[in-house]
């Protein structure tokens, strides 16, 4: 049986969560609520749950307050916000599970889904880490992505080592120093938003480079030079918006 503490501040979601869990979840016990940050703490520490169903926003904090004061216990989140705008970029970006208010059966079974699969192959991630991380800073300036690969162990990269990625059917692939490659099941286009305010420019439908890692664009071949003679075609519409771009 998972243990689980949900930690809300409106009591209609954390009763929606426990009525929920107990029909669909027979696998997981809710065996604590608490309706701020400070509860919240002493619950996690109290039960040692594997699982925690975490508000973003509640009157002494927020859930990644949470985060940091369970810094010594071990378990998944699912966060659970009605705002998710002003987190969702940190959240996308470390892998960590989402459920928008009102909750509904689906968004619930899918995110716990996740998480039983996390917690039943004993995959403890330092993807709470990288979140706290990106979360303390503005959005172009995050340092660390969670990669979720299509068949293994998640990895975490650098931001800054991405020189460029490409979209498959099923998968997206980065192209990392020292001819490194890993990818991610998520599709292109997921990237493509994701990196949409930061220094990435889309060459093609379906490949986007890092623009710090550009060296030389040959204007005449219509290549772009990256470092570790990495070379990609451009076309001359694309060239001219990427040439204006490097400008700013």
């Amino acid at each position: 049986m998972i243990r689980a503490v949900i930690i809300d501040d409106e009591r209609n979601s954390r009763d929606i969560i426990s009525l929920m869990l107990g029909k669909y979840c027979p696998e997981i016990e809710a065996v604590g609520t608490a309706a701020n940050c400070r509860d919240g703490i002493e619950q996690i520490h109290l039960h040692k749950p594997q699982l925690v169903f975490l508000d973003l926003e509640m009157p002494d904090g927020t859930g990644f307050d949470v985060l940091a004061g369970a810094y010594d216990a071990s378990f998944e989140a699912i966060f659970v916000t009605a705002f998710e705008k002003r987190f969702l970029h940190a959240i996308r970006l470390s892998e960590v599970e989402l459920i928008l208010k009102p909750i509904d059966k689906e968004s619930l079974l899918q995110a716990v889904g996740t998480v039983v699969k996390r917690i039943s192959h004993q995959q403890q991630h330092e993807r709470y880490q990288v979140l706290l991380s990106n979360f303390s800073k503005p959005e172009g300036d995050v340092r660390r992505l969670v990669l979720p690969s299509p068949d293994g162990p998640e990895a975490v990269i650098p931001v800054e080592d991405i020189y460029y990625l490409e979209g498959y059917a099923e998968k997206t692939v980065f192209y990392l120093p020292d001819g490194k490659v890993l990818a991610s099941r998520r599709p292109f286009r997921y990237y493509t938003e994701l990196f949409a305010n930061m220094r990435f420019y889309q060459t093609t439908n379906h490949q986007m480079v890092q623009l710090p890692q550009i060296q030389r664009i040959d204007h005449e071949q219509n290549k772009l030079h990256l470092k570790d003679g990495l070379v990609l075609d451009v076309t001359d519409r694309r060239k001219r918006e990427l040439v204006n771009m490097l400008k700013q």
